[in-house]
């Protein structure tokens, strides 16, 4: 078969996939839309919050059987929702009881508004509300040695920067070597019943000096979300995390800042109509952004779906779809052309209108007998398909350039529920994140994605351990390699450049404060040490190391209700 040919037939195949992917995303949306006629306040939980991490717990111990937790955020209302499943399926007999008791007092004391709302049956009757300030964090970063950083060109084009060793998902704060101190202020109001303003912002790097190139203040993300029946509609600086990678994310990953885009979602999973509700519960993305200006192209369009289902307890799959096109320069095409590169139904001609498309796919399985381990894949095709077969990995998919991340989640390591372990595989392209312009998957200069960039691996392992039912300290080892071949040509090549390294993580789960009229404080600490050869492809060796320290408040101040 010659080339022309099978490219026309990978062309064909791209297509029908994403017509697929867009019919099954209009279908979702009409089955969230009629699921109920009311509607409700939707505030997005940070990203960063110890919430997610609690219900990862309680969702690992078997406590909840309907958390889809492969995009995120979720909204405050659905966490309560959550909660009271929790509650519900607690048994006093179980040996891990004791631990998920703890976790569901924590989550209460933080979510505790909306919990009475689905308590009272007042979800979606809710008048006006205020709250000015919910919740304050403080921050103490130090960190030293060289940062990564990769700067190519022609015909595999990628700027971006490390923003801090050893701290990737760290929302693009800016730091700089040394210390540097990080304020957040969020808070939320609602109008109406169904009208929503959130937002969370405020400064980072050092005090005493300014960080050339960035802005101090910022917003880490703020949203308008008007919400119809259980569809929530965003805009505003919108951060979102897909797929399955605990240790990184190879589709979207809050590694880069938020960036302003329109986002749709369900704010609670839902059964999709007729025979496609045996798919089960159901959780769905939709966004449609601008990227930044930094770059030949400047402000490219983002457009995305996502879509995860949980059809039997012990099984969960999902696919995502992402595609960079337009910027300055780039965009000639008609609206019908703007349309197809947004629905990524026909990606056109790249001659003056180029794109660059991220196709992925992702499952889990549990296993109640080991304990509700957890066995997880997930691969992410860069820019365009190819046939099955091929040379380059012994399971293929219909993706060109794919990378990979293979796991394993043992949420009850030992008998009594308070040992966990973590195991991850990661397996980078050498294409993956680059592109032939300025469509390089970036947000502000960071890696939107895996942290550690192209042409690269890396292996994670954590031991977790809850030490008094508040309080857990996993210790962590990884190892990195990243590969210069695909941006130089052979004679200067120097090496790979290999990271050893270790992390040691603390978290305290939220907690009443009593000398602060019981706010809800929380606290949560990483150290870590890393050791690289031939840092950024150079013959220099370099010792990294960072220290977080992170405290939050919660006033406990109540919300402002205008009758």
């Amino acid at each position: 078969m010659c080339e022309a040919e099978q490219t026309r037939r990978n062309s064909r195949a791209a297509r029908f996939l994403r017509i697929r992917l867009t019919i099954l995303l209009v279908l979702l949306m009409a089955g969230s839309a009629t699921r109920a006629a009311a509607s409700t306040y939707a505030v997005y939980v940070p990203l960063d919050d110890p919430a997610y991490e609690e219900l990862e717990t309680l969702s690992g111990l078997g406590f909840i059987q309907t958390y889809i937790d492969e995009i995120k955020p979720i909204a405050r209302v659905e966490v309560a929702r959550l909660i009271l499943e929790a509650e519900t399926e607690r048994t006093s007999g179980t040996a891990s009881a004791p631990l998920a008791a703890s976790l569901i007092r924590s989550l209460r004391l933080e979510f505790g508004e909306e919990v009475r709302w689905l308590e009272q049956d007042s979800e979606d009757n809710q008048p006006a509300t205020l709250h000015p300030l919910q919740r304050i964090e403080g921050q103490y970063l130090f960190s030293r040695g060289v940062r990564r950083s990769w700067n190519s060109s022609a015909p595999t084009v990628i700027h971006a920067q490390e923003t801090t060793p050893l701290l990737p998902n760290s929302d693009g704060v800016p730091t700089a070597p040394g210390s540097n101190e990080i304020v957040r202020l969020s808070g939320w109001a609602g109008v109406g019943g169904f009208l929503t303003f959130y937002g969370e912002g405020g400064m980072a790097g050092p005090v005493t000096r300014s960080i050339p190139g960035t802005n101090r203040f910022r917003l880490f993300g703020a949203a308008t979300v008007l919400s119809l029946g259980n569809t929530a509609i965003s805009f505003g600086q919108e951060e979102m995390a897909w797929g399955l990678g605990h240790f990184g994310s190879l589709s979207q990953g809050n590694n880069a800042q938020s960036f302003p885009a329109l986002r749709v979602q369900n704010i609670h999973p839902n059964l999709l109509p007729g025979f496609l509700q045996y798919l089960g519960q159901t959780r769905y993305q939709i966004v449609f952004g601008q990227l930044d200006g930094d770059r030949v192209f400047a402000h490219p369009w983002i457009s995305g779906q996502a879509i995860s289902f949980k059809p039997f307890p012990f099984l969960e799959l999902g696919l995502n779809h992402m595609i960079m096109f337009g910027g300055k320069g780039n965009d000639n095409y008609s609206l019908l052309g703007f349309l197809g590169r947004f629905t990524g139904v026909a990606t056109g001609n790249p001659t003056g209108a180029n794109t660059n498309t991220r196709v992925g796919a992702y499952i889990k399985l549990i296993v109640p007998q080991l304990r509700n381990t957890q066995i997880y894949y997930e691969i992410l095709g860069e820019d365009y398909f190819q046939p099955f077969g091929g040379n380059t990995f012994p399971l293929k998919t219909p993706f060109k350039a794919p990378s990979y991340t293979f796991g394993i989640y043992a949420p009850e390591l030992t008998a009594d529920g308070l040992t966990d372990a973590d195991a991850e595989y990661t397996l980078i392209d050498s294409v993956y994140s680059v592109h032939s312009d300025s469509l390089y998957w970036t947000g502000q200069n960071n890696f939107m994605g895996d942290a550690l960039g192209p042409a690269g691996w890396h292996v994670n392992a954590k031991l977790g351990r809850w030490i008094n039912y508040q309080t857990k300290v996993s210790p962590e080892f990884f190892f990195e390699r990243r590969s210069l071949h695909p941006f130089a040509p052979a004679p200067t090549l120097v090496g790979n450049e290999n990271g050893f390294g270790g992390a040691i993580n603390l978290m305290h789960i939220p907690f009443k404060v009593e000398s602060a009229a019981d706010s809800l404080g929380q606290m949560s600490a990483r150290a870590s040490v890393e050791y690289v050869q031939h840092i950024n492809y150079s013959t220099t060796n370099s010792v990294r190391a960072m220290l977080l320290l992170s405290f939050g408040l919660t006033p406990p101040w109540p919300s402002l209700k205008l009758q």
